[in-house]
């Protein structure tokens, strides 16, 4: 494209049009070199103050984190004396309650509790084994001091449950093994006797008889048990055979 120097006004719309780029010039200059205006000021005064509560949240934060942290390791303490403090009282509880069991034993011995009691059973216990049909038993029998002689005679032992939904009673024959003979003992004051019950397949037991024979002159004692408690720890004193 060519320039026409010589068409009328030509030289004077040039002169206008480098004066209006250079006041463009010039403002652009100014606006650049110019502080910055009030309002973004004000913006960068609220980001300072902002970040320096940003801090002070920070450091709070710090302090209360510390804190828990102090809190939870006293927690801490707390719960393992609560627990030393649990076990130091069951275990208290179990001297005390062995301590009782004892004084009852030796009570019942001397006939001090209030009862003149003859031959008996003073506690009875189920153990399981490794096998489900094989039960170990203890049983604890006494009589009480005064009477000064010795006792002497046997144990029966039967086992009453369910057999193909019909009530059964396993007598010591069929629980023994047809081998070991009666359980048998012979004491002045107390004896312990200890043996295994073996039940066959398919029978649910529920009560725990036992008869003691202490010859002519003595009365033949019953006692029962359910099962299940005597599982669960035994039972001391003994139930008479009709409970």
């Amino acid at each position: 494209m060519r320039f026409d120097f010589r068409k009328p006004g030509f030289v004077e719309a040039a002169i206008l049009t480098l004066a209006a780029a250079a006041v463009l010039l010039l403002a652009t200059w100014e606006l650049a070199s110019r502080d910055v205006s009030p309002k973004t000021t004000q913006m960068q005064q609220e980001i300072d103050f902002l970040v320096e509560e940003l801090d002070a949240v920070n450091r709070r934060l710090d302090r209360v984190q510390a804190r828990n942290a102090v809190l939870e390791r006293e927690t801490d303490v707390l719960r393992q004396a609560n627990r030393i403090l649990r076990a130091e009282e069951s275990a208290r509880r179990a001297r005390l309650d062995q301590q009782q069991s004892e004084l009852d034993f030796f009570r019942r011995l001397a006939g001090t509790g209030g009862e003149q009691t003859g031959l008996d059973v003073y506690h009875a216990e189920l153990l399981p084994t490794d096998s489900d049909r094989v039960f170990r038993f203890i049983l604890t029998l006494t009589q009480n001091i005064r009477r000064a002689s010795i006792v002497s005679g046997k144990v029966r032992i039967d086992v009453e449950g369910i057999m193909d939904d019909r009530p059964i009673t396993l007598y010591w024959s069929r629980v023994s093994g047809g081998e070991a003979p009666e359980p048998a003992f012979r004491f002045k004051y107390f004896q312990q006797i200890e043996g295994y019950l073996t039940l066959p397949e398919r029978f649910s037991p529920t009560r725990l008889r036992l008869t003691l024979e202490g010859g002519e002159v003595r009365k033949t004692v019953q006692r029962s048990y359910a099962w299940n408690t005597l599982l669960e720890g035994g039972v001391n004193p003994a139930l008479p055979a009709d409970h």
